[in-house]
């Protein structure tokens, strides 16, 4: 029961995406996106315990976070544009003259302000990554373990959208995110300590 009740809020936002999402024209790659992320969390989350009411609303907001990384992030456009014709030549035109592409660290400080929402976003974005690692997952809670972890995801995001062309793809973004990640660690760690 309580795997269920892990699963049904991510299931509704799902659904209601879905609804809202009704326009697009490619609605296959769209379900079949969102089919896949559910096979993956549904195999995680039958393969973890749920021994408290708690630690399943915990597993629950972390599957409603992963969700909402994933579509400010782009993969659901993901399948839609590896389906599309010519996507690899559209890929590489735009790594070839890098359009919307940074590889220079810190540019983006010299384009926003650093109490801009592109700033904070990005650093924000990974935040509760860096916490909830060692909350569901205890034996990845070492510092390094997490840096890892919450770099290998930065990098990932930024790979797919360049893949996508939904967002830049931009070197700054994995710099903040992970940053964020591990601001999010030491805010578990203190809070640990406080406890």
């Amino acid at each position: 029961m309580r795997k269920i009740v892990v699963l049904l809020p991510v299931f509704i936002l799902a659904l209601f995406y879905l609804k809202v999402s009704a326009g697009l024209r490619d609605k296959t790659s769209l379900v079949f996106s969102v089919c896949i992320m559910f096979i993956i969390m549904i195999i995680g989350v039958y393969r973890t315990k749920q021994e408290s009411l708690l630690q399943a609303c915990i597993q629950s907001s972390f599957l409603i976070y992963v969700f909402g990384v994933l579509t400010l992030t782009g993969y659901f456009m993901l399948f839609r544009e590896l389906a599309a014709h010519g996507w690899w030549h559209k890929l590489l035109h735009r790594i070839q003259t890098k359009d919307k592409i940074n590889l220079q660290p810190f540019l983006m400080f010299k384009q926003f302000q650093i109490a801009s929402t592109q700033v904070i976003g990005n650093l924000v974005m990974l935040l509760p990554l860096g916490i909830y690692i060692p909350l569901l997952f205890p034996r990845l809670a070492g510092l390094f373990k997490v840096f890892i972890i919450c770099l290998s995801v930065s990098v990932s995001i930024e790979l797919m959208q360049l893949i996508t062309n939904a967002r830049s793809t931009d070197i700054d973004d994995v710099i903040l995110n992970t940053s964020g990640a591990i601001v999010g660690y030491i805010i578990y760690k203190v809070l640990r300590l406080i406890n």
